[in-house]
């Protein structure tokens, strides 16, 4: 039994309390069993609460596993300043593959800015020799 459902069966006691308690006239009983039957409810939302953040965190977890192993599975070569993958055409940008673990192809520079470098990644700006 999950603990979702342990606190329902406890929600459920305490409602047939609060019927037996219209029996009895005893106010500090009404009392306590009004709270218990709060406190029970509180308890229910706030694990409902942590179900859903343990999911996203599941979540974070696998997409960040995901991208370890896409980075692990494909080493980079330096290749004239910039990243080449085996069985990929054109070259990558270092700077946006090692912070971001993205692959963003680079553009090469003409005219003028190739003083600066040979290529430019259209994502992060920098500019690779």
């Amino acid at each position: 039994m999950d603990v979702l459902a342990t606190i329902q069966n406890a929600i459920e006691i305490a409602g047939k309390l609060r019927n037996l308690s219209k029996k009895i006239e005893d106010a500090e009983f009404r009392m306590l069993v009004a709270d218990l039957s709060g406190d029970l409810a509180d308890a229910k939302l706030e694990v409902a609460d942590l179900k859903l953040r343990l999911a996203q965190s599941l979540e974070e977890s696998r997409q960040l596993n995901e991208r370890l192993e896409q980075r692990d599975a494909s080493k980079p070569t330096l290749s004239d300043g910039a990243y080449k993958f085996e069985g990929e055409d054109g070259l990558f940008c270092t700077a946006c593959f090692d912070t971001l673990a993205k692959k963003v192809r680079v553009t090469p520079l003409t005219g003028a800015f190739k003083t600066f470098g040979k290529w430019r990644c259209p994502s992060c700006k920098a500019t690779l020799a």
